[in-house]
């Protein structure tokens, strides 16, 4: 037996709690990838004990620093998504939850990364990590398509096809540049590490041409609803 579906003019109230349930958990997310990195404790106490040690432990900063990045990022996109849907459905829930599963793990996978960074040659720790990725990835892209899709009637107003095909690109930018990095790291492993470092650089610049698009289409359809809406003399 279906449940019962909540009224209409509790639709607003239902999509707040989801938003603000989805913020927590990113919260979470986000903080606890700091638990990984470790005040030492010397043998030696001295500067240069500490700089080795610092030196030694820079490819965890490093893997801090991109994932602190991605899940900031990803954050940013789910509050740009939220901020079109109007309407709740269950379908919606479950892709959701599904997405937050795929950022609370990023501790996990970071931290794993993490614990071997010291030892680049091992490819299980790389390969974990950008799977999760992958999936954090494919999970925003999904999530995207479910609102943006016309006749599903989940958005606030009318968003062009190229702002559609942007939201998609843009979705997929991060997993692909992961995928990258992960075929470079089993011959080149060190520099591997630094090729998600252009993920903000691609979706900064590269970008560019495919918003100028959607932009210029949303002018000209609004252009033509108020020529529609002139009453005729």
């Amino acid at each position: 037996m279906e449940a019962a579906k909540h009224h209409e003019s509790r639709e607003e109230f239902q999509l707040e709690r989801f938003s603000f349930f989805s913020d927590g958990v990113f919260a979470i997310s986000i903080t606890l990838l700091v638990i990984e990195i470790k005040v030492p404790a010397l043998a030696e106490n001295s500067d240069k004990a500490l700089l080795e040690y610092l030196s030694e432990t820079s490819f965890k900063f490093l893997g801090f620093l991109i994932s602190f990045g991605i899940i900031g990022h990803y954050w940013s996109v789910h509050h740009r998504i939220f901020g079109y849907v109007k309407k709740y459905t269950s379908s919606l829930f479950w892709i959701n939850l599904a997405y937050l599963l795929s950022v609370v793990l990023l501790p996990f996978s970071s931290g794993l990364l993490g614990e071997y960074s010291s030892h680049p040659e091992m490819n299980v720790p790389y390969l974990i990590y950008v799977l999760n990725m992958l999936f954090v990835g494919l999970m925003n892209w999904w999530l995207w398509v479910y609102v943006s899709k016309p006749s599903r009637n989940m958005l606030t107003h009318f968003i062009s096809p190229a702002r559609i095909r942007l939201g998609v690109v843009r979705s997929l930018i991060v997993p692909v540049i992961f995928l990258v990095s992960l075929v470079f790291s089993f011959k080149w492993p060190l520099a591997s590490r630094f090729i998600p470092i252009l993920i903000p650089v691609i979706i900064h610049f590269g970008m560019k041409s495919l918003e100028r698009r959607a932009n210029l289409q949303e002018i000209v359809v609004a252009e033509k609803e108020e020529e529609e809406e002139v009453p005729l003399m």
